[in-house]
């Protein structure tokens, strides 16, 4: 092997190696601002085992501008085949989790945090086919905010379910085994809007 090739190799081999430190930056949106955007997160709903354990997924929504607040215009959720399963504007938005977003309230105020279980988007666990799982919410506000932080954390739980002899079922036992936190993604940031000539781009 020539000087150069091995020069060549060893970049490469360099250029590989360092990839990943600046694919998995921290929270890419962080002190970023914008009018409205899109965000994507991945996440899963099904049962496994058996239906001994439950595979699931929390979203949580955060505002952390002190002066505005985030509209959440859309929420679509994909199932594997790309296929939408769930489809909400900022009208039919299902209550939250924790009771303070929703029903007709698609305004996130400042410092709010929203949160959603796939079980309240999706409804019954999917099959093998169709997951996981893609979401992307489209959200906005009436001039520039810091972009709302969206994160996912995907929950499995050993469930024990008890039937009747009419195929009623009673839920026994819920036991967590484990949970992961991955933050999503802004894959669309509108910077201005028709209202907005701001020429600065923070």
């Amino acid at each position: 092997m020539n000087k150069y090739n091995k020069f060549l190799t060893l970049s490469l081999a360099t250029l590989l190696s360092a990839t990943p430190l600046f694919a998995t930056a921290s929270p890419a949106d962080k002190n970023k601002r914008a009018v409205s955007g899109t965000i994507a997160c991945g996440g899963n709903h099904f049962s496994r085992l058996g239906r001994t354990e439950d595979q699931s997924t929390a979203y949580i929504f955060r505002n952390y501008d002190a002066s505005l607040p985030v509209n959440i215009n859309r929420l679509a959720i994909y199932d594997a085949t790309g296929t939408i399963i769930a489809d909400f504007d900022g009208a039919s938005l299902p209550v939250s989790f924790n009771r303070i977003f929703g029903g007709g309230d698609n305004s996130i105020e400042p410092f709010q945090t929203i949160l959603y279980l796939s079980a309240d988007l999706i409804g019954a666990p999917l099959s093998r086919n169709k997951r996981p799982i893609s979401v992307q919410i489209d959200w906005s506000a009436d001039s520039k905010v810091l972009i709302p932080e969206i994160s996912s954390v995907r929950r499995a739980r050993r469930v024990e379910i008890q039937f009747d002899e009419f195929g009623n079922q009673t839920l026994l036992t819920r036991e967590e085994r484990s949970r992961a936190t991955s933050s999503c993604r802004s894959i669309v940031i509108n910077k201005k809007n028709h209202k907005d000539d701001d020429k600065d781009d923070d």
